[in-house]
């Protein structure tokens, strides 16, 4: 069993030793408890470990009582993982982080580590891949968003309808999803072309770092900062 968040680390995508890894985390997760709040997986795994241990004390022809996470198949512990969208608010919640505890327990980059070897393994569908590395690209849907607003936005306006059905079927994205509209202009282009405002005496210097939604679908939040 290796802890390592290092892709370039011999045992990084070594699929039985994650498998050991994995259930050294979800253990010291499943006994910890702390982030139960925070996503769905979470709950997941615990409801998963708890099953495992009400079959193990009511099961007469098994001598194992209360397994834990060594209990869990395969495909449960890839549920976790699918369940995990990397917000990272585990991460800053947690007490056993690199560098506080002798535990070391990343658990973010566990997932990406679990989601890196299945891809390595060829467990991934072809069309799940595609779908991913396309959506993944933020700066280059939303660029061309913007720029086929009438005809992105047409698209995905309407939750359920026949368009977003299809579209369902070749992303992934859920056709009853609300989706944000795609503004006609970026943010950025609105701050470059906006008009400039004279200071007498300048008193310092202010970073503004858009986020996707307010760079393609929301500007309007942004400038409010800048004349904020």
């Amino acid at each position: 069993m290796t802890t390592t968040y290092d892709p370039h680390h011999p045992q990084y995508l070594d699929d039985t030793d994650l498998r050991e890894e994995m259930t050294r985390v979800y253990d010291v997760c499943t006994g910890c408890r702390l982030c139960s709040t925070l996503c769905s997986a979470f709950p997941s795994l615990f409801d998963l470990v708890e099953g495992h241990d009400d079959q193990d004390e009511h099961d007469d022809r098994d001598d194992r009582v209360d397994q834990g996470a060594a209990s869990l198949t395969r495909d449960e512990q890839d549920r976790v993982v699918d369940e995990c969208f990397q917000c990272k608010l585990c991460y800053v919640n947690c007490p056993y982080i690199p560098g506080q505890s002798e535990r070391a327990i990343d658990f973010p980059r566990l997932m990406l580590r679990a989601a890196a070897t299945r891809h390595a393994e060829h467990e991934v569908g072809r069309r799940h891949q595609l779908t991913t590395n396309a959506l993944a690209r933020t700066d280059l849907v939303g660029a061309l968003g913007s720029r086929m607003a009438s005809v992105a936005n047409a698209a995905t306006a309407k939750p359920g309808s026949l368009r977003r059905k299809v579209m369902e079927k070749a992303s992934g994205v859920s056709s009853v999803r609300l989706l944000p509209p795609f503004a006609r202009q970026r943010f950025t282009t609105w701050f470059h072309k906006r008009p400039r405002v004279r200071v007498p005496r300048r008193q310092g210097l202010a970073a503004v770092f858009p986020s996707c939604l307010v760079e393609y679908q929301n500007p309007a939040i942004g400038h409010d900062l800048i004349k904020v």
